[in-house]
């Protein structure tokens, strides 16, 4: 039997090192064991990928707030895991996939847009720009968005910092919020 996949899923966490935003404590040693990281756009500057690299191998997608060179150069990006199809966007309105994002909300043709954003039907959609962390059951498919590690929704009420853990395993996949 197959060794389950283990994705860490990040997004805004906006790593400015020079502007004194980095990661918070314990965080990168949450991302071990990961055999994957997923980055979904507003990671900041290169310093920040590197520092993920070290941990594992990194694939994503850009957001707003990323620095040209850092190894993220796409909009999109579709991955096959475990025999599963991921799709991965920054903001899920722009794509035109929904209309909202918190709560995630789908356009009508949502099915369609998908098909033609990640050339297929998916199976997990990941997407961000929220900076709170949400798991929903969307049209069938898993959708989530991790939230932020630096800067989560409600910090300044205690919030924590979020990442999702998406694991693969016998052609199913599952996701947990994971608290920093």
């Amino acid at each position: 039997m197959p060794k389950p996949i283990v994705i860490a899923v990040l997004a805004d966490c906006h790593i400015h090192p020079g502007a004194g935003l980095t990661w918070p404590a314990g965080a990168l040693d949450a991302l071990k064991g990961a055999d994957r990281i997923i980055t979904l756009g507003d990671m900041g500057e290169a310093a920040g990928l590197a520092d993920l690299r070290a941990i594992a191998p990194v694939a994503g997608v850009l957001g707003e707030d990323d620095e040209p060179g850092g190894g993220v150069d796409t909009l999109t990006l579709t991955l096959e895991e475990g025999g599963l199809f991921i799709g991965c966007v920054f903001d899920p309105v722009i794509a035109n996939l929904a209309q909202s994002k918190a709560p995630f909300v789908t356009e009508a043709d949502y099915l369609e847009a998908e098909e033609d954003l990640f050339d297929g039907p998916l199976d997990v959609l990941l997407c961000a720009s929220t900076h709170k962390a949400e798991i929903t059951d969307v049209n069938g498919r898993l959708t989530v968005d991790p939230g932020s590690l630096t800067l989560p929704t409600g910090k300044e009420d205690g919030a924590r910092g979020t990442f999702a853990r998406l694991v693969i395993e016998d052609g199913q996949a599952r996701a947990e919020i994971v608290e920093v």
